[in-house]
């Protein structure tokens, strides 16, 4: 039985919380129970949502929105909401044939990509999915049209020519894994410096401390319409906003947020739900960063070489260029975790700063270098030092700027400016040494159990990187949180032993 019921937006939500509260006299009328799926419909905007129910936050007659659902839809107060109980989708009986160990044809992974990003599927039924990337896994067509499908669910955009005879659109992405997120806000400013055009899309974290998207809202804003991305990039040559805050491949946004929650993600899926985004975006000229090594999201140097030949073969498939870089990491990219710490080291290398980290500077540079060379901005062999030309003298901090103010930032703000959380602790070394290795992943862990991301001041400061020597007693690492709780329980999770290994 569909109904027509009076809106009423709620203060209340997170990221990707498509959730509507009923009173329970109205569910019991619709025929749906909590946790299940509902068509809400407003005007000719049809989307699905999980119901919640109640006896005292809404009235009969009534339906409460949470706020990411009014407020990415522009619903206004007291609007006159459709709702219905949905046609079961075929998509489930995909997901099932799947968990059996059967392919799946076209038309049934368009369907997924399809119901996943219209939220016609409950978080678990999306988590089962999310499960067979594990087992059985997927052969070589059906992640083309699974990439298609989820390319296609969502808007997409179109940067050629968005200054007049220039084709070619180039981003950088990385699949994660290294703390240490501060190459992005550097790199991009640095690319869109030398000429190229350079939308640039980011997410929140998945399984690291802080993403990209998470380190640029400390100084600009992210979440940004369409026309104001398209106004920017036309503006300034680039763009850095967060990709959950447009239609783009909303299938990979949903799953994002199951992943989240388990904090697991898995090599196929990480391949399809970067080639999909670029896909959306109108990459032409791609740079993937595939960073690898003990205490990092790939380990197996056999791992990085399938993902290599996979990135370069699916991108090929839709006609982008695609580049790789292999590292391999022996510890954080950079000295600084967590997003305010993080943006300070990215403006630090920006503003020259002498204590800025030259590690991190060098990596920037050498994937500056080879967007540089793989767009024909410079002739081989040229582009790190074209790059380090423009780091010098400061026209990527001039840019990194230019772009902030076309985003929405009101001013510009200096890296001694932004502030670590009030409370800290030295963790210090118990023994003489050279280091060989930092644990990304109990890096990682101790900086969610400070507050990271959410509390933005909290994070790590690391004294001591792989190849420096330490002595007894010297700090391995300081430690900032805004409670006394966060800072014991980091102080518990650190362990020289785990976080660190020495020659």
């Amino acid at each position: 039985m569909a109904l027509y019921l009076k809106g009423k937006n709620l203060d209340i939500g997170q990221d990707n919380d498509f959730n509507v509260i009923l009173h329970r006299k109205d569910a019991e009328r619709i025929g749906v129970k909590e946790g299940e799926n509902v068509l809400v419909g407003y005007g000719e905007l049809e989307l699905y949502a999980t119901v919640l129910e109640t006896l005292t936050k809404v009235q009969e007659g009534e339906i409460g929105l949470f706020e990411e659902l009014w407020d990415e839809y522009h619903i206004p107060d007291e609007a006159s909401i459709f709702i219905d109980i949905p046609q079961v989708s075929q998509s489930l009986e995909a997901i099932s044939k799947k968990l059996l160990g059967q392919p799946l044809a076209k038309e049934d992974l368009e369907n997924i990509m399809k119901d996943i990003g219209s939220r016609k599927l409950r978080e678990t039924e999306v988590a089962f999915f999310v499960s067979t990337f594990f087992n059985p896994g997927f052969n070589e067509e059906e992640i083309y049209w699974m990439t298609k499908g989820m390319a296609e669910s969502g808007d997409s955009m179109d940067f050629k020519n968005i200054r007049e005879g220039e084709e070619i659109v180039a981003d950088k992405h990385s699949i994660g894994g290294v703390a240490g997120k501060a190459i992005t806000p550097t790199l991009i400013p640095i690319l869109v410096s030398g000429g190229l055009i350079v939308p640039n899309t980011s997410t929140r974290a998945i399984t690291s401390p802080a993403g990209t998207t998470d380190i640029l809202e400390v100084v600009m804003p992210v979440a940004l319409t369409k026309d104001k991305v398209y106004e920017t990039v036309k503006k300034t040559g680039g763009c850095m906003f967060w990709g959950g805050s447009l239609q783009l491949s909303p299938a990979d946004d949903v799953i994002i947020n199951v992943e989240r929650s388990l904090r697991i993600q898995e090599f196929q899926k990480v391949l399809v739900s970067i080639v999909a985004k670029k896909i959306s975006m109108g990459i032409t000229h791609i740079l993937i960063d595939l960073p690898y090594g003990k205490g990092s999201k790939v380990e197996n140097p056999d791992d990085v070489s399938m993902l290599d030949r996979e990135f370069r073969k699916l991108f090929q498939k839709f006609g982008i260029k695609c580049e790789t870089i292999r590292r391999l990491v022996k510890g954080p990219d950079g000295r600084s975790i967590g997003p305010n710490a993080e943006i300070r080291e990215a403006l630090r290398i920006l503003e020259r700063a002498e204590n800025r980290c030259i590690e991190l500077e060098k990596v920037i540079l050498d994937m500056a270098g080879m967007l540089f060379e793989q767009t024909g901005k410079t002739g081989k062999g040229q582009g790190k030092k074209f790059a380090r030309s423009i780091l010098d003298s400061k026209q990527a901090l001039k840019k990194f700027w230019e772009i902030a103010f076309a985003q929405g930032a009101t001013r510009e703000i200096h890296s001694t400016e932004i502030k670590d959380a009030g409370l800290s602790a030295d963790m210090l070394s118990d023994r003489d040494g050279v280091v060989a290795t930092i644990d990304n992943v109990t890096l990682v862990s101790i900086a969610r159990v400070l507050g990271n991301p959410k509390v933005k001041a909290a994070g790590i400061r690391v004294h001591k990187m792989p190849g420096e020597s330490v002595k007894k007693g010297e700090p391995l690492i300081t430690i900032y949180a805004q409670t006394e709780n966060r800072l014991e329980n980091g102080k518990r999770m650190f362990n020289v032993d785990k976080l660190y290994r020495f020659k």
